[in-house]
């Protein structure tokens, strides 16, 4: 092989340099915290709809990319199975309900990973996992 084969290479032998290893690396770009919450939906034939909300941390240099990220990862959540009595199961992501920058990245006892305000109490308490309307 001669030094021609590797374009931008020294021949020192053996092994090669590449020049592009020893130029100067742009200053490292800081990451931020982000929280996403999804929602994703089951669709099951017989089966009222079935939905869960997941709050997913991401890091990334601009809340754009997370936003982007928070998509890509909910997409990755999608299957679709047999369930017990084989009956076709089917999750999909339903919407990225929020991205947020993390304010305190510390993640200490008592960090604040997510919070949002509402004014309708009624609606939020019927969300209640533990209620179940059928």
């Amino acid at each position: 092989m001669s030094s021609e084969d590797f374009e931008g290479s020294i021949d020192i032998g053996p092994g090669t340099i590449d020049p592009r290893d020893f130029q100067q690396r742009s200053a490292s770009v800081e990451l931020e915290h982000y929280v996403a919450v999804l929602l994703l939906e089951s669709e099951s034939e017989g089966q009222p709809p079935l939905y869960e909300e997941s709050f997913v941390l991401l890091t990334a240099e601009t809340a754009e990319e997370a936003a982007e990220k928070a998509r890509e990862y909910g997409k990755q959540q999608e299957s679709s199975y047999e369930d017990e009595n084989h009956r076709p199961v089917t999750w999909k992501l339903k919407q990225v309900v929020e991205v947020k920058p993390l304010e305190d990245a510390t993640f200490d006892d008592g960090a604040e990973l997510y919070s949002r305000f509402f004014r309708n109490h009624d609606a939020y308490r019927s969300l209640d996992p533990l209620t179940d309307d059928d």
